[in-house]
């Protein structure tokens, strides 16, 4: 009997750790490819740190080469098309034919979605977060607007977290009074998923180091002639430094598959991560599996790499007999304060009812175990 095939589409956090699992587990007449168009991967969560200084590009990236290592065939190419009926990926440089499939390909970004938006800044790649990085060497008097152009979007304390870095970056430059700083979000409360209270004070605490955050609020245009961002419900406001979190899509070749609903995302079963079609799963940022309260999980990397590994075990349990797991949707996501301290946003965010998440209160102790994070990222622990 042949081996079966393992296509891995994406090599983000669930893409890789679906790939390194499943390499452990499956003999090796199973082959293992993961596809990405980038060899060299960056820790979004760590590009807030870039702009500010803290960190080179360097230091925040691995190399998805190195799972050749570990029994992995990677294929760096483009992808061009899914073909469900034929079970086959369509490639720049070929084509794979699969048993399995795990589409892992994160989101993408929408810059033309918002007029204006590709001439702002912004922190959501290596590019735009090195462009920010110069711009603020220079920047020490105006206002800074920060704003979320549409829900959903990765990493959901981002802009709150690269507001409070901004914040200490300029007091540590003594310019601190002279600078604004805005946060505007489509949300109706900031980091709501951690419950009323706790995102009133999150709110409160903001304040009291001088971030206003404006919520319901979407971006409609943004005009970097005149300097002004002007938002769905008529608002509008000034700006000398714009940061923008863009729009986020699925692939064109997601969409194109069949593999989306309505939402533009995929969906999947939330406790096995499978879509409707026979051997292929979808894990990570591309997805949409709904909490309790109707809103969809958040797109953040621990829940990508946790879903790329149960993924990989129920793939491998599949071909070689044995039981399967369920995906229970604990989680965590760090949120730097910057001035050496952190906070965790943690809890069972598909529990029954309503998300029972919490957050910390700030210490030097998350910081410190953000820094891990990222170390243990950067040599494939996580």
């Amino acid at each position: 009997m042949p081996g079966k095939r393992v296509v891995i589409l994406g090599g983000g956090f669930g893409g890789a750790a679906a790939a390194r699992t499943l390499r452990k587990l499956l003999p090796a007449e199973h082959t293992v490819t993961l596809v990405d168009r980038q060899r060299r991967t960056y820790l979004c969560g760590s590009l807030p740190w870039l702009i500010v200084g803290e960190r080179q590009p360097e230091k925040i990236s691995r190399s998805l080469g190195a799972l050749i290592q570990r029994g992995v065939a990677y294929a760096e190419a483009e992808i061009e098309g899914i073909d469900l009926s034929e079970r086959r990926v369509a490639l720049g440089n070929g084509a794979l034919d699969f048993d399995y499939l795990v589409v892992a390909t994160g989101a993408e970004y929408d810059w033309n979605a918002v007029p204006g938006a590709r001439q702002a800044h912004s922190f959501y790649s290596l590019g735009t977060a090195r462009s920010l990085r110069d711009a603020l060497r220079s920047f020490r008097k105006g206002r800074i607007v920060i704003a979320v152009s549409r829900l959903p979007y990765k990493c959901p304390p981002a802009p709150y977290e690269a507001a409070m870095l901004l914040d200490a970056l300029l007091a540590h430059r003594g310019v601190r009074s002279d600078v604004d700083i805005h946060v505007f979000t489509p949300e109706p409360a900031p980091l709501r998923i951690t419950g009323p209270e706790r995102s009133a004070q999150f709110k409160a605490y903001l304040a009291s180091r001088g971030i206003t955050v404006h919520n319901n609020e979407s971006v409609k245009e943004i005009d970097p002639d005149g300097r002004q961002v002007r938002f769905q419900s008529g608002e509008s406001i000034g700006f000398d430094l714009m940061v923008t979190v863009p729009v986020h899509r699925s692939a064109p070749f997601v969409r194109s598959a069949g593999l989306v609903n309505d939402s533009g995302w995929v969906p999947v079963d939330s406790a096995t991560l499978a879509t409707k079609h026979a051997g292929v799963y979808a894990v990570g940022d591309v997805t949409t599996v709904p909490m309790a309260n109707g809103n969809p999980l958040p797109k953040a990397g621990v829940f990508a790499g946790a879903e790329g590994e149960l993924v990989a075990r129920n793939i491998a349990a599949e071909v070689m007999g044995g039981e399967r797991s369920r995906f229970a949707g604990e989680g965590y996501c760090f949120v730097d304060h910057g001035k050496g301290k952190g906070a965790l946003i943690r809890g069972s965010f598909l529990a029954a009812g309503q998300p029972q998440v919490e957050l910390t209160a700030p210490s030097v102790q998350w910081r410190r175990r953000k820094e891990q994070f990222e170390a243990d990222w950067r040599a494939w622990k996580v």
